[in-house]
């Protein structure tokens, strides 16, 4: 991914605490820690939890970030924003708040990564009475690691006011709800991209099936390449109309139960999905378990086509066996 990082900013906040601890200096942006900030910063942009939203005409934080040139003070109105709805509902966890200006893709963003504290233990060495001790001391305000990602992300288009947003519930008011949407943002709502993928990936199979009670093996597998195929092509982005269209030139009997079925979820047939690059490397292979435990990861593509590596075969009670040609051991 083409991305780089040019300003960066930290602020405390812990609610706990009166006021959240603000910073007045950018990160220094080398070596390792650019390393860490561009890690999660890609790692929110690739989330397949992520919500595709927008600003609602009346919200109040487009002209907080357009109007402020100061990118540290902008920074702080920003986390102030976060601290008060924290400080109303204790039940949001404390965190550390990175503000990245960056580009991505060749895009201007601005990236707000909420980087809630985990815990964990670490040695504490002190003096007592002339000996040496190691004592173990419980941290709580340990950030994700970069094998981790931030559990809550904004990344703003600059350029469009799109946003990419990671988002989780916490009970606000009493009642279990959404906070950056709902109160920091004030955004539209969105289905997250994992779950529309979800949701056409079951109608598909479901109508296929319904359609043609075959073996159950072949079906997914070619409904999977279906699916892999489109996103690639489309570059991660899988538009649902085209699998419609795929659908009409494999299994056209399945159409019309397809379409009932997103009409039921209410995702329009004009829908856009992304699709990380590492879910459509996943859709490449399919793996298949044999009743005695053995499992094999095959090339979807593979599974449904005529070829010379594997065939599947039909026996007359109803079971299926994999040929695996031209072995060599």
């Amino acid at each position: 991914m083409e991305l780089e990082i040019f300003k960066a900013i930290v602020h405390v906040l812990d609610s706990g605490a009166g006021a959240p601890v603000f910073s007045d200096r950018l990160l220094d942006l080398e070596g390792e820690t650019v390393d860490y900030l561009a890690t999660h910063l890609e790692k929110a942009y690739t989330n397949d939890a992520v919500k595709n939203c927008s600003f609602l005409e009346d919200s109040a934080f487009p002209p907080l970030i357009h109007e402020n040139e100061d990118f540290v003070q902008c920074s702080k109105q920003i986390a102030s924003l976060f601290f008060e709805t924290m400080r109303q509902n204790p039940a949001i966890p404390n965190a550390d708040l990175l503000v990245l200006y960056a580009t991505i893709e060749g895009q201007e963003c601005l990236a707000l990564l909420k980087m809630n504290y985990k815990t964990a233990y670490a040695h504490f060495y002190q003096q007592i009475e002339g000996q040496h001790y190691n004592a173990l001391i419980k941290q709580r305000t340990i950030l994700p690691p970069a094998s981790g990602k931030a559990e809550e992300s904004v990344i703003i288009n600059l350029a469009d006011g799109a946003i990419k947003l990671v988002e989780k519930k916490y009970e606000i008011d009493g009642v279990k709800d959404f906070y950056l949407s709902t109160r920091i943002l004030q955004s539209t709502q969105a289905t997250p991209e994992r779950v529309k993928l979800q949701t056409v990936q079951k109608a598909a199979q479901q109508a296929v099936k319904e359609a043609y009670p075959e073996q159950e093996v072949v079906l997914d597998s070619q409904i999977a390449n279906i699916f892999c195929e489109e996103a690639v092509a489309g570059e991660g982005e899988l538009e649902v109309a085209r699998i419609k269209e795929r659908l009409q030139e494999e299994f056209p009997l399945a159409v019309s139960s397809f379409t009932d079925e997103l009409e039921t979820a209410s995702l329009p047939m004009e829908e856009t999905v992304s699709v990380p690059s590492a879910k459509i490397k996943k859709m490449e292979y399919q793996s298949i378990k044999t009743a005695s435990g053995i499992e094999m990861k095959i090339p979807t593509s593979l599974l449904y086509k005529e070829n010379d590596v594997v065939e599947f075969i039909n026996a007359p009670d109803g079971t299926i066996s994999l040929l695996i040609k031209g072995v060599v051991l």
